[in-house]
């Protein structure tokens, strides 16, 4: 083994060890703006517009985001992706030491800059594995998504711990060093982009362009927009459902959605060994139906332990899911089209869960937590089996 190969494995794991604590830190400040709003203000309509905020802005700067990681370092746009999100705890935490309309302001403020981060820093990490993967394309899209997703599960138990032994400040102090440490870790990790052949939107153009003609990736992006559907009612139902339906307490609360990282885990850790027996396009599809199911089931149950059961069965499909999606956008796309595709799957990614997120908070207001969370769960569970009869090259797909 020479020196190069060492050297690039040292990268790789720098890189995954940043991811892992930055999408950690980003999923802590996202749950900050949603908690801090069903908690300090009882408010779930405003939980749900700081939500869409988190995840709606990169619904117009995600696209041109892509353009950027093609044509510039993916190092440099991850770091300014971090400036963003501590601007945003910034605001956050003035947010939480005024009053009235400055505080909701502050808020909204701090909302949109995170939105701002998340834009940047999904497609620029996805490009940078790209560089930094070489011929291990699929291996290492599957373990740097379990490490997204278990930033996604721990950040629950993270911040309860954080408010239990201080206050949101402490929470916001936390999300301000994993950002740091993050930022520290991709020092030195140089990678050139490919430089500017047009305008950025005319390659965005070009980009969507050669999605489109592509069946197999045109139907992966369409894919995960259906299981991202169940993202925004799980961070705005679920936490709600723990208190208001399992009666939980502060830590408890924080276990019950941190359960989702281990189920996240082992859905994603597995996938591949799955999918060889099962088929890959085959395990995406039932993965989805299981996620969906347990949803349904989740909104059935009033006892603990169910409960948790349920939420593991659907982490376990959505982590199984979402994982062999990104491992198949990763191993099949084009080099020179990576970050705009990267980017339309990050757009996915965000804006679905930001919109679902928006009517769950919404939804909320009008109907019990109980009929929420069945609802929610009846409509993924028709839309998988809808999209499992039409998306055939998908269906059909092996690695």
């Amino acid at each position: 083994m020479n020196q190069s190969n060492v050297y690039n494995k040292g990268q790789m794991f720098r890189f995954l060890t940043a991811s892992f604590l930055g999408f950690l830190a980003g999923h802590l400040t996202n749950y900050s703006v949603i908690l801090y709003a069903q908690d300090v203000w009882n408010q779930d309509a405003l939980a749900g517009i700081g939500f869409g905020l988190c995840f709606g802005v990169p619904l117009f700067l995600g696209w041109f985001a892509g353009a950027w990681c093609d044509s510039h370092s993916p190092q440099i746009l991850a770091q300014l992706a971090h400036v963003s999100f501590l601007i945003a705890l910034g605001l956050l935490h003035l947010s939480s030491e005024l009053e009235d309309i400055s505080s909701v302001s502050m808020f909204l403020l701090g909302a949109f800059f995170v939105g701002v981060g998340w834009s940047i820093l999904a497609p620029a990490r996805m490009s940078l594995l790209g560089r930094l993967a070489g011929e291990k394309q699929k291996k290492m899209a599957v373990i740097f998504n379990v490490l997204v997703m278990l930033g996604f599960g721990s950040a629950p138990p993270i911040l309860a711990f954080c408010k239990n032994i201080g206050s949101w400040k402490m929470v916001h102090l936390t999300g301000v060093l994993l950002f740091l440490i993050a930022m520290g870790l991709l020092i030195g990790i140089k990678t050139e982009g490919q430089g500017k052949t047009s305008s950025a939107w005319d390659r965005i153009l070009r980009g969507v362009s050669y999605a489109k003609n592509h069946t197999l990736l045109k139907q992966t992006l369409l894919f995960s927009i259906v299981i991202y559907c169940s993202m925004g009612p799980v961070q705005v139902m679920m936490p709600r459902y723990a208190k208001g339906v399992l009666n939980l307490g502060e830590m408890e609360r924080g276990f019950f959605l941190g359960a989702l990282a281990l189920a996240l885990l082992i859905g994603g850790g597995t996938s591949l060994k799955l999918a060889k027996p099962f088929g890959y396009g085959k395990l995406i599809l039932t993965s989805g139906f299981i996620c969906g199911l347990g949803l349904l089931g989740i909104g059935l149950s009033s006892y603990f332990w169910i409960s948790i059961g349920l939420l593991l069965l659907s982490g376990f499909g959505a982590g199984a899911s979402i994982s062999l999606l990104v491992a198949i956008l990763q191993s099949e796309v084009s080099p020179e089209y990576r970050g705009r595709l990267m980017s339309l799957y990050t757009i996915t990614s965000q804006v679905v869960p930001a919109f679902a997120g928006l009517l769950s908070g919404l939804i909320l207001v009008k109907v019990s937590i109980a009929t929420a969370v069945i609802s929610a769960g009846i409509i993924l569970t028709l839309i998988v089996m809808m999209t499992t009869i039409r998306l055939k090259t998908l269906r059909n797909y092996t690695m």
